[in-house]
């Protein structure tokens, strides 16, 4: 098959548009928690009406909702908060609330967590997070004590 210069300069210009397409669908706000709370898997999508971050020179104020809504325990949602001086905020809070026992929240702030940003960073109003949250936070019906672990992957809208 012959392909003249107008064609293959037509092929490049439609493979530019569809990585150009696929940057900007990758540059949405959303994104996932992955990890384990207690003996239990968690895997959640980020809410992007939900989430938001705001920077101010080095000081930065992030949070994010994440929700899971099949499984065995039901409906929950998980939020975290951090804000402080980059790369370490001082203040980290961690919320899961489960929707079909309202005695099961569960709780961790700085004091119980530690917060490991591997990336935040903003372009074009939306800020990218990476990161992993580990430590222990306690609630549940019983007032106990559980571990958790969570890596996260978030785009998040950049407000003022």
């Amino acid at each position: 098959m012959f392909i003249n210069a107008s064609m293959r300069r037509a092929i490049g210009i439609c493979a530019l548009s569809c990585l150009l397409a696929t940057a900007a669908i990758a540059e949405e706000p959303g994104g996932q928690v992955i990890g384990s709370f207690g003996e239990q898997p968690l895997e959640l999508s980020i809410s992007p009406d939900l989430s938001d971050a705001t920077i101010i020179g080095s000081y930065a104020d992030a949070s994010f909702a994440a929700a899971q809504t099949e499984g065995d325990q039901g409906p929950f949602m998980l939020t975290l908060a951090f804000n402080g001086e980059l790369p370490a905020p001082q203040e980290v809070t961690l919320d899961i609330v489960f929707a079909r026992d309202m005695g099961r929240n569960w709780r961790g702030d700085q004091d119980s967590l530690t917060l490991d940003l591997a990336d935040f960073s903003a372009t074009d109003g939306v800020v990218s997070l990476t990161g992993t949250v580990t430590g222990d936070i306690s609630g549940g019906p019983d007032s106990e004590t559980r571990p958790v672990t969570l890596s996260f992957d978030a785009r998040l809208e950049q407000v003022n």
